[in-house]
C-alpha cells in the first residue's frame, strides 16, 4: 500500500470516529436523559475544559518538554484537532437548550444539552487536544 492510501485512510478514519464520539456522546446521555438540563455558571463550563486538559498535559507534559530540549520539534495533526477537540469544545461550553433549539426536542442531538453530554465532551477535548500535539525528532 502506498503512503497516499494510508494518509487518506487516516484522514477518513479522523472524520468517521469524530461522528461516532458524538453519537455515543448522544448515546450514553440517553440513559441520564431524566436528569435536569440545567444551565451550568461560566465558572463552571471553563473548569470543565481546564481541568481535564491541565490532568493530560501533567501526564505529557514532561515527556514533551523533554524531547524539546533533545532537539525535537512541535508536530500537530491539525485534523484531528479539527473533528475531534473542536466540536467536543463546542458541545462543552454552548449554552443548555442550544442544541434542542437548533435540531428539536424530539432529536437525539437535544441530548447533548444535559450535562453528562458536557461532562464526557470536556474529556474528549482534552484526549483529543492532547493526543493531536507531539514532539518528534
Amino acid at each position: 500500500m502506498d503512503i497516499g492510501g494510508r494518509e487518506w485512510t487516516h484522514r477518513l478514519m479522523v472524520v468517521a470516529s469524530s461522528f461516532f464520539m458524538v453519537t455515543g456522546l448522544v448515546v450514553l446521555t440517553w440513559s441520564f436523559r431524566d436528569l435536569r438540563a440545567t444551565a451550568l455558571p461560566g465558572w463552571m463550563t471553563w473548569e470543565l475544559v481546564l481541568w481535564p486538559a491541565l490532568a493530560f498535559f501533567a501526564l505529557d507534559g514532561s515527556r514533551w518538554m523533554t524531547g524539546l530540549s533533545a532537539g525535537g520539534r512541535w508536530v500537530t495533526d491539525w485534523l484531528r484537532l479539527a473533528f475531534h477537540a473542536l466540536p467536543a469544545l463546542a458541545i462543552t461550553v454552548l449554552p443548555v437548550g442550544f442544541f434542542t433549539a437548533l435540531f428539536g426536542s424530539a432529536s437525539a442531538f437535544a441530548l447533548l444539552d444535559f450535562p453528562t453530554a458536557k461532562v464526557m465532551a470536556a474529556l474528549w477535548f482534552a484526549a483529543s487536544l492532547m493526543g493531536s500535539i507531539e514532539v518528534v525528532r
